[in-house]
Formats: C-alpha cells, sequence, structure tokens
C-alpha cells in the first residue's frame, strides 16, 4: 500500500499540553497578564470587555465547577449555543476541564434544526446566552429534556423557558460550593484520547454530520496552526467567524491562544462595526471570508479607517490595497487542504512559504499526518502523480461520526475516504482537483467546479461564483457558471469567459454564464454554501425562459 507520510508527529515545533483544559493552564501560566479576549458587549450596552489569559483561566474553571454542580459526569455531552463572547470561550474549556464534551450549537440553526441536533449529540446541559439580536435561544430550547440550561444576560424566564433554566451568576455560583481541588481531579483525568469536541457540519441537505473529535485532535491544530500561521504574542486577530466551524475553533480562536496572542471578538457581522474595531484595538490580522471582505471595501467608512496595525494580508486582497496598509511582505495567508473530520487543515503551506510557489500545489502534510490515493473504481491505492480519491489518516483525525460506529466512517486501514480528487508529486506536496461527486463530465473531459471557483476569487468585478454542470445532449454535460457581481460592478460572459481562458484549458470555460442579484443564489442558514438543488430550479427555469438558441447578455451590473 502506497501512503505518502508527514514528518513524525515527535518533531512538531512548538507543541505542547494534549488536553484542552491542559494547553490553557499552560498558555495562561505563560502568558498571565497578557490580554486574550476583548469584546464589545451587546448584553451589556455595548461596554467593553477584556479578560486576561488569568482571567481566561479562572473564568473557565468557574465553569466547570458549576458544570460539577449540576451533575455533569465525564462524557456528558454540553451544548454551547452563543455568538462569539468571552462566556463562550470560557464554556469550552470549562466543559473541557470538566470531563465533558462540548457541543458548540449553530446560532443560524432554526427551531427543528436545533432541536434535531441537541438529540442526536445526546445533549443534557446547555450553556447559552439570552438573546442575540432578535432570537431568544430559550423559547428554541423548550420541548427538549435537558438537565441543566445556564444563560447568560437578563432573564432566564418565558413562556417556553426550559426546566432548570438558571441566570449565569446562579450557575456560576452554584460553582462555589464545589471544592477546587474536586475540579483540578476532574481535569487532571481527561487524556488526549478522552473526547472533546463534536462538530456539525452545516451541510445543504438532510440533517448535518457530527464528527466526534478528541482532546488531542484540537489541540495538535491549535498549536500547529499557530506556526502555520505565524501567530505570536504579538498578534491581535480580528475575525467574525464562529465556533461552531472548524476555522473559527481551529485556524482562529485556538492558534491565537496557543501563541499568547489576543482576539479581538464580534458576535455577528457588521461591516461597519468590524472596521472601527481593527482600528480602535490595532488589530494585526483580519481572518475573514470573501463576501465578508467585499463588504468591509464597499463600507462607506473602509477608505477613511485607520488600518496601518494591519501586518497579516496577503496578495492583491481588499487588505493589501487599502492606503493606510503596509503589511509584511514576508508573510503570506497560508494555502491548505482540510476538512471538519480533520480539524481544520490536514495539508498545509506555511504562512512563510513565497505566494509563487503557495500557487502550485495544497502543500504538505501537517506532522503525524498520512494519506493514500486510491483509485475510485477498484480502491487500489496508486503512487505518486496519479489522480484518485484522496484517503487520509492521523491524528487530528475524528474518532467517528455521532451515532456510527469507526468500522462504518474508516477503511480497514483506518483512512477517511475523502470524496475528494487529487495527487501527490515526488516531493511531497498534494494537489486537489476537486470534488468527486461534483466533476462536470463535459465532451468526455473532466471540470472541477471548484477550480473554477478559485480562479473567479481574483476576478475583480465577481463576488460570488458557483459552477454547475447541466445536462446537454451534444456534450454530455454543459458547464454553466452562476455568478454574483460586487456593488456597482459590470461584466459581460465574454468579460468573464476571456478572464478564465487566461487560466484555465479552453474545454473548461463554461459554456453560459447566468448572472444574479445579490440574495438571489439560495444559500444555507450560514450564508457559506449555496443551495446546488435550489439553484439548479432557477437556472433551468432561467434557461427554460430563453430563446431556443440562448444569446449572450450585453452585460450586468449591481447598483447601490
Amino acid at each position: 500500500m502506497t501512503v505518502l507520510h508527514g514528518p513524525p508527529l515527535s518533531e512538531a515545533r512548538g507543541v505542547g499540553a494534549l488536553t484542552l483544559g491542559g494547553l490553557l493552564a499552560e498558555v495562561s501560566a505563560r502568558y498571565a497578564d497578557h490580554e486574550s479576549l476583548v469584546f464589545d458587549d451587546p448584553l451589556a450596552g455595548g461596554a467593553t470587555v477584556r479578560w486576561t489569559y488569568a482571567e481566561l483561566d479562572r473564568r473557565s474553571d468557574g465553569v466547570a465547577a458549576g458544570l460539577l454542580a449540576a451533575g455533569t459526569e465525564p462524557g456528558d455531552r454540553v451544548g454551547i449555543l452563543m455568538g462569539n463572547r468571552p462566556e463562550a470561550v470560557a464554556a469550552l474549556f470549562g466543559a473541557a476541564r470538566a470531563g465533558a464534551v462540548a457541543v458548540p450549537l449553530s446560532t443560524f440553526s432554526s427551531r427543528p434544526e436545533l432541536q434535531w441536533t441537541l438529540g442526536h449529540a445526546g445533549v443534557s446541559v446547555v450553556l447559552t446566552q439570552d438573546r442575540l439580536l432578535r432570537r431568544r435561544f430559550l423559547d428554541d430550547l423548550g420541548g427538549h429534556p435537558l438537565r441543566a440550561v445556564a444563560v447568560v444576560g437578563a432573564g432566564a424566564s418565558g413562556p417556553e423557558t426550559p426546566t432548570g433554566a438558571q441566570d449565569w451568576e446562579t450557575f456560576l455560583a452554584a460553582g462555589e460550593s464545589v471544592p477546587a481541588g474536586r475540579v483540578e481531579a476532574r481535569a487532571a483525568a481527561v487524556t488526549p484520547d478522552h473526547p472533546g469536541v463534536i462538530i456539525y457540519s452545516s451541510g445543504t441537505t438532510d440533517h448535518p454530520k457530527g464528527m466526534l473529535h478528541s482532546h488531542r485532535a484540537h489541540a495538535l491544530q491549535f498549536w500547529f496552526q499557530a506556526d502555520v500561521f505565524g501567530r505570536s504574542t504579538g498578534t491581535r486577530l480580528w475575525t467574525a467567524l464562529p465556533l461552531f466551524w472548524t476555522a473559527g475553533l481551529d485556524t482562529a480562536l485556538g492558534p491565537t491562544l496557543a501563541a499568547g496572542g489576543c482576539w479581538v471578538m464580534q458576535e455577528t457581522f457588521e461591516p461597519g462595526e468590524a472596521l472601527a474595531l481593527m482600528e480602535r484595538e490595532r488589530v494585526t490580522e483580519p481572518y475573514t471570508l470573501p463576501h465578508q471582505t467585499a463588504a468591509l471595501e464597499e463600507h462607506p467608512a473602509w477608505a477613511t479607517t485607520d488600518l496601518s496595525s494591519l501586518r497579516c494580508v496577503f496578495g492583491k486582497s481588499a487588505f493589501a490595497r487599502h492606503p493606510t496598509v503596509k503589511g509584511d511582505p514576508g508573510w503570506h495567508m497560508p494555502v491548505g487542504y482540510g476538512l471538519s473530520e480533520t480539524c481544520a487543515s490536514f495539508v498545509t503551506h506555511h504562512h512563510d512559504t513565497p505566494r509563487e510557489l503557495q500557487r502550485l500545489s495544497m502543500g504538505r502534510l501537517l506532522p503525524g499526518g498520512r494519506l493514500r490515493v486510491v483509485d475510485p473504481g477498484s480502491g487500489a491505492s496508486v503512487g505518486a502523480g496519479r489522480d484518485g480519491e484522496l484517503t487520509v489518516a492521523g491524528p487530528t483525525l475524528m474518532e467517528h461520526y455521532v451515532g456510527r460506529t469507526p468500522e462504518e466512517c474508516f477503511d480497514a486501514e483506518g483512512f477517511f475516504h475523502t470524496g475528494d480528487a487529487g495527487n501527490y508529486d515526488e516531493d511531497g506536496y498534494v494537489h486537489w482537483t476537486g470534488r468527486l461527486t461534483e466533476m462536470i463530465k463535459t465532451a468526455g473531459a473532466n471540470v472541477s467546479p471548484a477550480e473554477l471557483e478559485v480562479q473567479l476569487r481574483a476576478c475583480p468585478p465577481v463576488k460570488l461564483a458557483r459552477v454547475l454542470g447541466l445536462p446537454d445532449a451534444r456534450l454530455g454535460q454543459m458547464v454553466v457558471l452562476c455568478a454574483v457581481l460586487k456593488d456597482g460592478a459590470r461584466a459581460t460572459e465574454e468579460e468573464i469567459r476571456t478572464f478564465l481562458g487566461q487560466r484555465v484549458a479552453s474545454y473548461k470555460v463554461p459554456k453560459r454564464i447566468l448572472f444574479f442579484a445579490d440574495g438571489e443564489i439560495p444559500m444555507t442558514g450560514s450564508d457559506n454554501k449555496v443551495r446546488d438543488a435550489e439553484l439548479l430550479e432557477l437556472v433551468h427555469a432561467r434557461l427554460a425562459g430563453e430563446p431556443s438558441a440562448p444569446s449572450s447578455p450585453t452585460g450586468a451590473t449591481r447598483e447601490h
């Protein structure tokens, strides 16, 4: 069996404690007086909250004690239903120290989705907040049997309030009766192999999958990604990415804390507030999704905001183009490949890898990782330079999906089959070419939608791109691009084709390009994934209304 191996785990740089509670204790002792979290709290009239590492450590112990007072046993599932706020971070580490399994719950979930997740994960305790924007979570928890619910903010009562709900202060006060030695003993009994966190994928169809991860998996990623991103005690990172995504947990929060940096928190993304926070808090690294970057650049305050503190910006990004930003020329946004099943990136370049090299591959395996490429038909391993399905194994891989056995999740050799296509070369660099299930077969050739969508990120007028394959009598499948343009931008089909034609083979260039208004393309509740089935219906309806010999529109525009 041909297997590509990453460096030995023993050679990994900067790796410390391998339980979540132990990791926090280690960095809190090292950086006790450093600022760990900054937050403008809407539940306190916008007052600014600042926690040092020592304070975060103490608050996490308080949550652990509160959970023990509520009868939490090792292995119990503790749901965390909060936006990005300091109590959510204390809840994560507090649950870990209590020996419980933390289940970050999506604040985007509808009530039925939330109720399903609580039951599927077997959650017995929920740590939540009174409200988030216009939503009151207690009303969504009613009806699900819970042993305890603790609520940050005003009031733990309402028409559908679950039995046992109490305000945050009462929850913490109950923990004060628990001897400190009991909390310490519970935390000391946790090992790296114990289950630590369940992450749910957002999913576009059916129910999301729950991935059970060990303490080791997340702790390793905290240490690994701190090195990958080049974080340090001088890092002041801003992000609005939530903790129920691996991007928010394993590449934003965790590595920032592992390095002794500070997370400048924003509970929900609002571009004007984000710009003000970056300026006031002298943020050094903005961590955004593409649509968030576009919203920041389009905001009226963009050009007049002082962003001169930003150092970790890359290439031709909007941040690098800002008039006050100089940036660090030696820092590059790491390119990598990973999954929720592997707690973020499994293959990666580091921040100091030149951009021209990052463009050539996804990078190399992280320490302890193993990768095997198999023929999708026979399942046989293939060697370097040959395309197939990427299968992975290693210390950050999930234990299994919730409700399924390891035997149902991995092959006989313990490898997880990703459903992604790719290969690796003789130098150990891994190349990802797309989703096997999404490959478009046109005129006998394979086209990866992901490849085109990545290329279009560099197309100035394009804000959102989704590539689909439609049945075609002559080609088998026709490549169709659905595009949303940025505010005020203009583009024609021919201009988009010309842009792609300079970057990909001619057979990959979409035969049709359809322009949609902002918000017209159906998304998941997180606004992070396109609902392809619903988009296909829109595409069919659009094409059905055209003449039999379609003609390209002269252009499209989006105005304020």
